[in-house]
């Protein structure tokens, strides 16, 4: 009973441990799918902001993508059932996947940042502060009242 007991489960063992499941014929690189899966991601994110602006810009976003990519969502899907099943090859897609939206996250904050930066110059330049205003009031009573200088004339002499 112990022999029986020990070959199934060193069958299920090893049964387990093979991959089943073949490449598709229309596979999708790493290299495309690591990009298709960012574009997935972005269009979900920007679904969940707002909708209609995006709807408005693009009919069918993800039609769009497959139409980018020159894809369609059965091979799509039949890739993504593949690399699911080869984790290390999805390990690899998305750990690539993760530093392309971090690397794409930085690029916009840097966008962000020096756009906010050039409004908040030209807000400074067009504010103009009531104490500046006083001042020059200020001066131009000074200089009406002051008398009026002698001139040196070194020419006459």
């Amino acid at each position: 009973m112990r022999i029986w007991s020990f070959l199934l489960i060193l069958t299920l063992c090893v049964s387990c441990n093979r991959n089943t499941y073949e490449a598709p014929d229309n596979l999708i690189e790493e290299d495309q799918m690591v990009e298709v899966l960012s574009e997935f991601m972005l269009l979900n994110a920007a679904k969940g902001i707002n909708k209609k602006i995006l709807e408005k810009h693009i009919a069918d976003p993800t039609q769009y993508i497959f139409d980018k990519y020159g894809i369609d969502s059965t091979q799509l899907a039949n890739s993504n059932t593949y690399y699911a099943h080869n984790s290390e090859a999805y390990a690899s897609i998305y750990e690539r996947l993760k530093k392309k939206l971090e690397s794409d996250k930085k690029v916009l904050q840097d966008f962000v940042a020096e756009e906010k930066r050039i409004r908040d110059s030209i807000r400074k330049t067009k504010l103009v502060k009531p104490d500046s205003a006083f001042d020059l009031k200020k001066q131009k009573l000074t200089l009406k009242n002051r008398p009026p200088s002698k001139r040196i004339e070194t020419l006459n002499k």
